[in-house]
């Protein structure tokens, strides 16, 4: 192989190199999600059996966005926090949710990638379920279902490097957890996902 094809090839090289690096992004995004699944909080002998309401959260992590033929896939990871509210004989219990979720969205840019459309799988790790009632926290559950699995689907704004992101998100499982409260008895809550998120983020 001559100079001339050597050079062609190095420079072509070094072309794709610096195309693929142009179409991977980094960044972070906090939001907040609005939980509106009401939830069941259940004595497994049968004495309470109640339907909540669902509450505001939180949610941020990371996030990478990967471009190519005109669309993208993002794949995130997201620590949300969120909690169902019951109420019981006059009293006031809240079922707080703690998971660690992996949304991997597959979307695409208009209008000169200033609006987005995407959706895809959110994969969830639970890993914290709590209950408060009246300021008093017993211990956390005893089992779990510990793997979550919802869809997306959701639109956003692109500002340069700032993401506005909307996205809803429904469950396509019941998690279940498990409580033994001594002196109190076995309790069980349900939760199907069914979150409004709405976070703002930014890619490096």
């Amino acid at each position: 192989m001559n100079v001339r094809k050597k050079l062609m090839l190095l420079g072509f090289s070094l072309f794709a190199i610096n195309t693929f690096a142009q179409t991977v992004d980094f960044g972070l995004k906090v939001g907040m999600v609005y939980n509106a699944d009401k939830g069941a909080f259940k004595a497994l002998n049968g004495a309470i059996d109640e339907k909540g309401k669902g509450s505001v959260g939180f949610q941020g992590g990371a996030m990478v966005r990967i471009k190519a033929g005109g669309i993208y896939v993002q794949p995130e990871l997201l620590y949300t926090a969120f909690k169902n509210e019951f109420e019981e004989a006059g009293e006031t219990i809240d079922v707080k949710k703690s998971r660690l979720d992996i949304p991997v969205n597959i979307g695409k840019t208009f209008a000169m990638g200033l609006v987005q459309i995407q959706t895809g799988p959110v994969f969830s790790l639970n890993f914290e379920d709590t209950i408060d009632s009246d300021g008093i926290n017993f211990p956390d559950a005893t089992e779990r279902d510990e793997i979550g699995l919802g869809w997306q689907i959701g639109t956003g704004v692109n500002l340069k490097g700032l993401n506005i992101d909307l996205r809803y998100e429904f469950g396509l499982n019941k998690n279940i957890t498990k409580y033994n409260i001594a002196g109190a008895g076995e309790f069980q809550t349900e939760n199907r996902s069914n979150l409004l998120n709405l976070s703002v983020g930014y890619f490096f």
